[in-house]
């Protein structure tokens, strides 16, 4: 959300948005390392926390007019301090070009690998600065992009995402970004920062491959006991798991991507028991419209 075509084009679909009666946040991100030089402003390299290149990723690059291919993230370089502190207010600036847009608050994308994921993790933050070394170190940049953005949107208009992972395979850290030794105490100190913060919701993702296990137990009732704001789960949710983590009182609000990539009507689908649309994996990573806006609603 950095330029004003961004922000002229999302206008059209906060107000569509808006005609129906509904809300919508903008989801800002920053892929840091996990990214390519054909995607940079001068084929520049990427940047990160450290110089660590992403190993157990692909990007999608452009190879043509709505054509691409996967491709090996190219090595980054790490920011200086002054470049982070310069990332804090251009998080800000986003915020502040969203709201321009429309959008009715915004959501942190700061799981999934992605570059406050990066800050985060022992993995990817070998800095000797003040955002490297301890956990609190490596929770600044989080806390500082947290209170930088309420002052724009609110913290009532303000949620955070994150993917606390537990187990540690090649294919989760392809999908869903980075395993810590002691994945527990790193995210609880994280959500603590939320909470001091007082965002309105806490976004969680968890596994969302075939016959991935939920997260522990203890982790559920830790995070529903420490966080105020409203919880959300998801991460390949069925409508029956929704409602079970409901009834445990865990959560509050759940998310579903692929369902509604392909089921345009998903919520009058699952109230009425209506069949869903199957998806098309192949064209999830298409550069036109096939995939995206050509699924049919449900015709009773």
């Amino acid at each position: 959300m950095h330029s004003q075509e961004q922000i002229e084009g999302w206008k059209k679909v906060t107000k569509a948005v808006h005609a129906k009666g509904s809300i919508i946040f903008a989801q800002l991100w920053h892929v840091g390392r996990v990214s390519h030089t054909s995607l940079q402003p001068d084929s520049d390299a990427p940047v990160a926390p450290s110089a660590i290149r992403a190993d157990t990723v692909k990007v999608f690059i452009e190879t043509g007019p709505g054509e691409g291919e996967l491709a090996l993230p190219s090595e980054p370089r790490a920011l200086s301090t002054a470049e982070v502190k310069e990332l804090v207010q251009l998080y800000a600036q986003a915020a502040r070009n969203a709201l321009d847009a429309g959008f009715d608050g915004v959501e942190l994308h700061c799981a999934n690998g992605y570059l406050v994921n990066q800050f985060i993790s022992e993995h990817t933050n070998h800095r000797d600065d003040e955002y490297g070394g301890s956990l609190m170190n490596r929770l600044r940049f989080l806390k500082e992009i947290v209170a930088a953005v309420s002052e724009v949107v609110g913290s009532d208009r303000l949620g955070v995402r994150f993917a606390p992972l537990f187990e540690s395979t090649d294919e989760e850290r392809v999908y869903l970004g980075l395993v810590e030794r002691d994945p527990h105490s790193t995210y609880i100190e994280a959500i603590k920062v939320l909470n001091e913060a007082g965002i309105t919701y806490l976004s969680l993702a968890e596994a969302d491959w075939d016959h991935a296990p939920d997260l522990p137990e203890d982790f559920y009732q830790e995070v529903r006991a420490l966080f105020n704001g409203r919880i959300m789960y998801a991460g390949r949710y069925s409508v029956e798991k929704a409602r079970r983590v409901l009834e445990q009182g865990h959560g509050d609000i759940f998310g579903f991507g692929r369902p509604f990539i392909a089921n345009p009507d998903l919520p009058e689908r699952i109230r009425n028991d209506w069949p869903l649309n199957v998806i098309d994996s192949a064209t999830l990573y298409g550069g036109t419209d096939k995939g995206y806006t050509d699924y049919l609603a449900y015709q009773p």
